[in-house]
């Protein structure tokens, strides 16, 4: 469960970081990378909404069997 709760926090955080060098890219004025690093970040929110409703599944799964 832990490792589950930290692969969703890395990729928030891989997200976050996505935003800032989209942004970065696109006031430098470099629309290839900004287009990039835009892919970049929707793919890292994906993936952290993936996590995060795992996470979510795993906690009732085991609140629902306790051992």
């Amino acid at each position: 469960m832990k490792i589950i709760k930290f692969l969703e926090i890395a990729w928030l955080v891989i997200s976050i970081a996505g935003i800032f060098f989209t942004s970065f890219a696109f006031i430098k004025g470099n629309s290839k990378d900004g287009i990039m690093f835009t892919v970049f970040t929707i793919i890292s929110v994906i993936f952290y909404f993936i996590r995060r409703r795992q996470r979510i599944k795993m906690a009732n799964s085991q609140n629902s069997n306790p051992k």
